[in-house]
């Protein structure tokens, strides 16, 4: 395995190429027509390697991301996709919060009424294969769901890892790969849970992605392998074939009636604090 950065070599890469491209200044002495064909020859060359570049990038490159430590490694390799405020860099980590839904809370037939708002965090990298560790706690308020997981980059592939906060001695597992061709999804069949000691104290859930299997592991210890030649449901393959990003999260499971009881919940706001908090410390990717 390996450990490393990735992402202030290509900003040091693409400041190189900007300095190529528009410094022509350097070359006082040729004809502006040779400027710009070296200019362009240049430019030709350097988005190739961009390219080959990228496409080996998108296979896995290793980092680590301690947010406790290094806050700025939030914005090297993450991006919100939820409001301003729905999260916040601290000396504990990434914090995500889930906040109370505005006005009446009402609940009926087993949901609420309402649904309250939380941080959702994409990574601004990809890759199709390797090992992603997310150390991380959840709060154990029922009816919250704190999810980290490789989500398709082009498509709805799923490799999750999931806290269903009601049940805190356990975490679940699920890959949902939805073929176009099979009208009927496939949730939950691919589904396990496993146990944990307390999913409010500091655990590291690890997913391992390779061409033939799907590995989860809770703090070093492998928990369930799943071989590709078992993703096949009703003669569709359900095994994900294309680039991934992590995406993190909290979000609330009170509604629809089935989504709430799978979250044990709805949530009881009146019992429950008005903001919600879980907690990722670090991220690691690594690369075989």
């Amino acid at each position: 395995m390996q450990l490393g950065r990735y992402r202030f070599d290509q900003m040091s890469y693409h400041m190189t190429v900007s300095f190529c491209v528009f410094n022509s200044s350097m070359f006082p002495a040729m004809h502006i027509s040779s400027v710009l064909a070296l200019t362009f020859f240049l430019w030709v060359n350097l988005c190739g390697a961009s390219e080959h570049s990228s496409r080996a990038d998108a296979r896995c490159q290793p980092l680590q991301a301690r947010f406790s430590d290094a806050p700025s490694s939030f914005n090297s390799y993450f991006t919100p996709i939820s409001p301003e405020g729905s999260y916040s860099v601290t000396d504990a980590g990434l914090e995500m919060y889930l906040f109370k839904p505005d006005g009446r809370v009402t609940k009926s037939a087993g949901a609420n009424d309402r649904l309250g708002n939380g941080a959702t965090i994409n990574s601004t990298f990809t890759l199709s294969a390797g090992k992603v560790t997310i150390q991380m706690s959840a709060p154990t308020v029922a009816g919250v769901i704190t999810a980290a997981i490789l989500i398709g980059d082009s498509s709805s592939d799923e490799i999750d890892v999931e806290l269903v906060c009601g049940e805190p001695n356990s975490w679940q597992t699920n890959l949902f790969v939805p073929d176009p061709r099979n009208a009927k999804p496939e949730y939950g069949v691919f589904s396990s849970k496993e146990g944990v000691n307390n999913i409010a104290a500091l655990h590291a859930y690890s997913i391992d992605v390779s061409a033939e299997r799907i590995v989860w592991s809770l703090d070093g210890r492998v928990v369930r392998t799943l071989p590709k030649d078992q993703c096949t449901k009703n003669g569709f393959s359900h095994f994900p074939t294309h680039t991934m990003r992590v995406q993190l999260g909290i979000w609330d499971a009170s509604s629809p009636a089935g989504t709430a009881a799978w979250g044990k919940g709805p949530i009881d706001w009146s019992r429950a604090p008005d903001r919600v908090t879980a907690v990722v410390k670090s991220i690691t990717v690594e690369c075989d």
